[in-house]
């Protein structure tokens, strides 16, 4: 049940075609993915802080996807939608790495985790 709730509500925040909207929401699927594996993350992390972690904690090169979150959120809206595809493509491969870095057991905890729910 736990683990369906939270996939729902991830995938909740996808539903948009706003470039903008959609850089924040892998922002925050990216930030709640590494609370749930038991990182410390400020509420205030920025896409250039969230990658720079991933690359730190999991030896994961994240700079594409930071770089195309940040154009997706901040650049010139003719070029955000391109920007927000590659994003997307790039938290994928993200997540994909982070978790091969993973024990099983690492990856169970994260899935029935709280964190990223704020209930913990």
């Amino acid at each position: 049940f736990l683990a369906a709730t939270k996939l729902l509500l991830r995938g909740s925040r996808f539903l948009t075609r706003d470039p903008r909207r959609l850089a924040a929401a892998s922002r925050r699927e990216l930030r709640d993915f590494l609370l749930d594996q038991g990182l410390e993350i400020p509420q205030s992390a920025t896409l250039r802080e969230l990658a720079e972690l991933v690359e730190t904690e999991y030896g994961v090169d994240a700079r594409a996807f930071g770089l195309h979150a940040t154009a997706a959120r901040f650049g010139p809206v003719r070029s955000a939608g391109e920007a927000a595809r590659a994003m997307r493509r790039d938290l994928r491969r993200v997540r994909r790495g982070i978790r091969r870095e993973l024990t099983r057991g690492e990856r169970a905890r994260g899935l029935l985790s709280l964190r990223s729910l704020g209930l913990a």
